[in-house]
């Protein structure tokens, strides 16, 4: 279909194609043009023209299909918009319809030149790209009003052509890539001008040799269940510390012995392969006693964390079918639980030697880690063994370990990253540090655990350091090693200057879904010095994984061009438990040159190759996001609120309205006068993670909707300021003012009551880490962060702080040991009685 229309009518159907620019267009363009001049070969130029005659529309129909195809293939759009100009050198932007095979779009596009011909005024086309084929070349033009524009000219059997591109958004090599593709196209349209133009090929030779030897790094066997390598160790490194927390720790030897013990209890309720158990537990030496007794009795961990609402923890031990759940304290959802006690009593009289292995455990279930799910059911993922130990084996390689180091794990077992803080040292004789939830967020607890005990590496969610950042401690709390973040898409800058800050420590920025066992492709800051990026690329694949990108045909993609994420090799997880509906539609057969037998993860990530292969993440392909860190899928959260007997519609968004500030907002549509927002947030604490509560919430006579039906999310209004019940009080004193200063600061708000609740407020914990950090600093007074957790309003805290002296440490400080842990914790249960808990 051809519409050779004015431009007003145009703009309003079609935009501009999706090009790969190096830079975002400027707020005002200077239109500066640089070009690349080639020659097409006289072969393809004549094979193109027989093309062109065949289809009665002759070469330069053939050779504009050809520009089709590309901008077709570089922007996913079918529907594009062309300024062509005539042999009056006239410009008129007209419309075609890319699909079929080449033949048609030739023919397609013989139609819109045809019409385009017949054009006597020209029509603004600025940024659509711009075409013309010509028997004499044009000028080279030192101005351009669009980012391409591909000129050729046919003379004496010679078809010549230049690629001009605006200089304010492309780079000289980008555009000589441009014509390289297109040759590329050229190659096989002219070989079978019958193939659909999704499938013709585009990449060069350089860059698929590229994506083959990135792809091609084979990684180690994983012909071992993972407490067999780990056995072997303890062998190998009895005497050594295996795990530590705080107040206790346990050497290889005896944590090899424990879990034995915990694995000979297990065996006796029933636990062996392909058996589900349930692991609650704090961060102490019980939970890697609990880990490797799973693996050893042949079971696969469970993992819920002991801080989220009853409902959600029997709600995944129910869908996993454990048999069993060991924990650390007594749990509230009816299963059958072996708790272990903090001197590990329990585990006394039981038999200390490893089990004896029957039969080869290498492809048994590990365990099993539930993730957010689009349908509003979380679901769980299925790691063999066989996948953890070439994870862990892959990751060892390539951070370079090559002895003995200390790990610090500073997130929950429930996230996939805490893997990598216990796998690889397990292995490789080191040390894993537990560091409890409190001093995880506290830079100052921290800083002293590094500075005692020395940590060699920590993986750790952006976020989470940032938020560490503001302490002047912070340099003392970032490990000797290995600095490797993760979770969540990063500032490129701000990798570049912590790799700066630690010159002596690798910083790695890691990357993966926990479909494909923790994290598949790496970027070593170090390594781009120069590197002018603004969000950090994810990199380059673990040996023994495949990254492929690619378009909505499934093939992949060019340099520069955006496409879906695929994961293939020897990572890829079982797929989703007692899910094969959801295991069939995101593990697919891999056609990219896989093995027999293979298959490929759709990540639903859109991203893009830069020169040198190594991958840059885009943005979500639905709408599955992380905040904070933690992965969380919008349609759990909507599922949770429409269950609320008083909402009649709602939604969940992702807003970010002010810069590096993402939180979820939910928009409710009430069914009844009486609603109440109050009610509703205790509705979701006792259904959702706390990291899935939403900040905000926004009630609605009726949510906006588009023609179509749905809710028009454009329209969404931005959250007021965030304001408490009543009105709010104003500061008594000069200390009220300060902390309501400290405050403002914080939540960047025009003001805040005295006795508003932080957290209703739109608080979270890394929020509160924050707050902690300006509040010492702004009036010199020494307060525990715990203490923070319970005093929850401006004039608490004021009252918190009138009782400090300046620069004295808390008196909390002495008295508090091996209990801060269950204190805490104490203390989190009490808010979520009172208002409910934010993560």
């Amino acid at each position: 279909m051809t519409d050779p229309e004015g431009a007003g009518h145009l703009a309003g159907l079609l935009s501009a194609p999706e090009l790969p620019l190096d830079r975002p267009h400027p707020a005002s363009r200077d239109l500066r043009a640089d070009s690349v001049p080639f020659v097409v070969p006289a072969a393809a130029t004549s094979a193109l023209r027989q093309l062109g005659e065949a289809c009665g529309s002759g070469l330069p129909a053939a050779a504009f299909a050809l520009y089709l195809v590309l901008l077709h293939r570089y922007s996913g759009q079918s529907g594009l918009a062309v300024g062509v100009s005539n042999g009056a050198d006239v410009t008129t932007p007209v419309r075609v319809e890319v699909g079929g095979s080449f033949r048609e779009l030739v023919q397609l596009a013989g139609s819109a030149l045809a019409e385009a011909e017949e054009v006597r005024t020209s029509t603004p086309v600025h940024l659509w790209p711009g075409f013309s084929c010509r028997s004499a070349p044009r000028e080279v033009p030192e101005i351009t009003s669009c980012d391409l524009d591909l000129q050729f000219s046919h003379l004496d059997g010679e078809l010549a052509g230049r690629l001009v591109f605006a200089t304010d958004v492309l780079d000289p090599a980008t555009a000589r890539r441009a014509v390289d593709h297109l040759l590329r196209l050229l190659d096989g349209a002219t070989a079978d001008p019958d193939q659909p133009v999704a499938g013709l090929p585009l990449l060069t030779a350089e860059e698929e040799g590229t994506v083959a030897a990135l792809n091609g790094v084979v990684g180690e066997p994983a012909d071992q269940s993972f407490h067999q390598l780990f056995e072997a160790q303890a062998a190998r490194t009895p005497d050594v510390i295996a795990v530590r927390a705080e107040g206790a720790s346990l050497s290889y030897r005896e944590l090899n012995s424990r879990a034995n013990q915990l694995a000979h209890v297990l065996r006796a309720v029933g636990v062996g392969p392909e058996v589900t158990v349930g692991l609650c537990a704090d961060r102490d030496v019980r939970l890697m006693v609990a880990v490797l007794g799973i693996l050893k009795a042949g079971g696969a961990y469970v993992p819920v964390d002991p801080n989220d609402p009853v409902e959600r923890q029997d709600g995944i031990l129910s869908d996993a079918a454990v048999r069993v759940v060991v924990a650390t304290a007594p749990l509230g959802t009816g299963h059958q639980v072996i708790q272990i006690d903090a001197d590990l009593g329990v585990l006394a009289g039981h038999p200390t030697e490893n089990l004896r292995t029957e039969r080869p455990a290498h492809a048994d279930a590990a365990y099993l880690l539930y993730t957010s799910g689009s349908t509003g059911k979380p679901k769980g993922v299925v790691i063999e063994h066989r996948q953890l130990i070439s994870y862990t084996r892959a990751v060892i390689r390539r951070l370079g370990i090559d002895g003995p180091l200390s790990f610090a794990m500073v997130q929950p077992l429930t996230v996939d990253s805490s893997v990598t803080a216990f796998a690889p040292p397990l292995l490789t004789g080191g040390e894993v540090q537990l560091i409890s939830r409190e001093s995880a967020l506290d830079a100052e607890k921290l800083a002293d655990w590094v500075q005692t005990w020395g940590v060699d590496c920590l993986k750790i969610a952006p976020s989470h350091l940032r938020a560490l950042q503001a302490s002047p401690r912070f340099a003392e709390l970032l490990p000797r090693r290995l600095l490797v973040i993760g979770g969540e898409a990063s500032d490129w800058r701000w990798l570049r200057d912590l790799q700066s800050l630690v010159p002596h420590c690798r910083v790695f920025n890691h990357y993966g879904p926990t479909e494909t066992t923790v994290g598949v492709l790496t970027l070593t800051v170090a390594d781009h010095p120069d590197s002018e990026w603004e969000t950090a690329p994810i990199g380059v694949p673990l040996p023994g994984t495949q990254a492929h990108v690619v378009d909505v045909a499934g093939r992949p993609t060019p340099v520069g061009v955006a496409g879906e994420l695929l994961i293939g090799g020897a990572n890829l997880g079982r797929g989703y438990h007692r899910r094969d509906d959801l295991t069939a539609a995101a593990f697919v057969p891999d056609t990219l040159g896989g093995p027999p037998g293979g298959r490929l993860y759709r990540t639903g990530d859109i991203v893009r190759r830069l020169a040198d292969g190594t991958i840059a993440f885009l943005g979500r392909r639905d709408d599955q996001i992380k905040v904070r860190g933690f992965r969380v899928a919008l349609g759990e959260i909507e599922a949770a609120l429409k269950s609320h007997p008083e909402v009649r519609h709602a939604v969940a968004v992702v807003r970010e309205d002010t810069p590096g500030d993402r939180r979820v907002v939910a928009y409710i549509e009430p069914d009844s006068a009486g609603f109440s927002t109050a009610g509703l947030d205790r509705h979701l604490r006792a259904r959702l993670s706390p990291h899935m509560i939403p900040q905000a919430t926004v009630t609605l006579d009726r949510l906006p909707l588009s023609g179509h039906g749905k809710v028009d999310r454009s329209k969404l209004p931005r959250p007021a300021e965030p304001v408490g019940t009543g009105t709010p009080l104003p500061p008594r004193n000069e200390l009220e003012r300060l902390v309501a200063t400290v405050w403002k600061e914080v939540f960047r708000a025009e003001a805040v009551g005295t006795e508003q609740n932080f957290f209703d407020l739109g608080g979270h914990s890394l929020l509160l880490v924050e707050l902690h950090h300006r509040l010492r600093e702004a009036t010199g007074r020494e307060i525990e962060l715990l203490d923070l957790f319970q005093h929850t309003t401006v004039r608490a805290q004021a009252e918190l702080l009138s009782q400090q002296k300046q620069g004295a440490a808390p008196a909390t400080t002495r008295s508090r040991g091996a209990q801060q842990n269950a204190l805490l914790k104490r203390r989190q249960q009490q808010l979520q009685a009172k208002r409910g808990h934010h993560e």
